[in-house]
């Protein structure tokens, strides 16, 4: 929304090289390999694929607008991405949330940009793991946030660039407590941030302040309302329509009715007696999400997520 090689085999096995060899020429640098694709969605809004969350894209009379940013050592790559589509200058930088797959870059384009906007809950979280930094390495903050940090507050933020509108929506607390659903109303693009996960299991992140009750309620609400033909760009996965949004809302209602239909049952008894086969868009990885920690968030227990060592 941040990678040379080697020396010829003779001399790395130590080999004498032959009395009348020529100099071989000095091998040429090896290319970064790039890690951003980008797809155009309609004709000022685009989505950047890389690695992490995916980015949003808008370009506006005189300047872009990005959504998220991935990691800090892919900037320059994003960058180029950017520039593969339009030379105007980066406005604003909106961050959907604050995990670190979508704001790792905030240290490098603030310098960039006019401003970074983020819900308010996203600041503080930020504030607070820099903290821990060395202040060399601390950036990236929001200047601009909205809402407050009652996550159950909505909010929203409507900006008006060169006559285009682009709203920021917090509906509440689901993928974290400060999630901002990003619209582009001329455009009928919407960049949902992880609160769409496409491809992979959902990541609720109880920690931060997400809540799996506060997804269904999300996704079902924006499902209501969203019109036809519109793009969604999800946190990870593929960029789908409606119909991929009203799917997702299915899922998430047939984890909830599962939960509900089996009382005192523990996450590792309701991922068993699931029926995931019916639902093969959204796949467990077992470094990430599985189908038990998915569980133990929609009972309200544990990080969302595997825990790492």
């Amino acid at each position: 929304m941040r990678v040379l090689i080697a020396a010829s085999l003779m001399a790395a096995v130590g080999l004498p090289l032959a009395a009348h060899a020529r100099p071989s020429a000095a091998p040429a640098p090896a290319e970064t390999p790039k890690v951003h694709r980008v797809e155009k969605l309609a004709e000022n809004a685009y989505c950047i694929f890389g690695q992490g969350g995916n980015i949003g894209l808008i370009v506006t009379a005189k300047h872009a607008v990005l959504i998220d940013d991935q990691f800090e050592r892919l900037v320059p790559g994003l960058v180029e991405a950017v520039r593969s589509v339009t030379d105007k200058p980066i406005k604003y930088l909106i961050n959907t949330h604050g995990h670190g797959d979508h704001v790792g870059g905030n240290v490098v384009l603030e310098k960039q940009v006019s401003a970074i906007i983020a819900h308010a809950n996203v600041r503080r979280r930020m504030v607070t793991e820099q903290a821990k930094l060395e202040p060399a390495k601390r950036g990236g903050l929001p200047e601009l946030a909205l809402g407050s940090e009652d996550a159950n507050e909505r909010a929203r933020l409507n900006i008006h660039l060169d006559g285009t509108e682009i709203h920021l929506l917090h509906l509440g607390p689901g993928h974290t407590n400060g999630d901002v659903i990003v619209g582009i109303p001329s455009a009928l693009v919407m960049h949902m941030g992880d609160l769409f996960f496409l491809g992979m299991l959902p990541f609720v992140d109880l920690e931060g302040g997400g809540s799996f009750e506060g997804l269904v309620a999300q996704i079902s609400s924006v499902a209501a309302w969203i019109p036809e033909g519109a793009r969604i760009i999800p946190g990870h996965g593929p960029v789908c329509g409606k119909k991929g949004l009203l799917r997702y809302r299915d899922f998430l209602q047939a984890v909830q009715a599962h939960v509900k239909a089996n009382p005192g049952k523990e996450a590792s008894a309701l991922a068993a007696s699931f029926d995931a086969a019916a639902w093969p868009e959204w796949k467990p990885r077992p470094d990430f999400v599985t189908w038990e920690t998915l569980f133990s968030a929609a009972l309200g227990k544990g990080p969302g997520r595997v825990t790492r060592p």
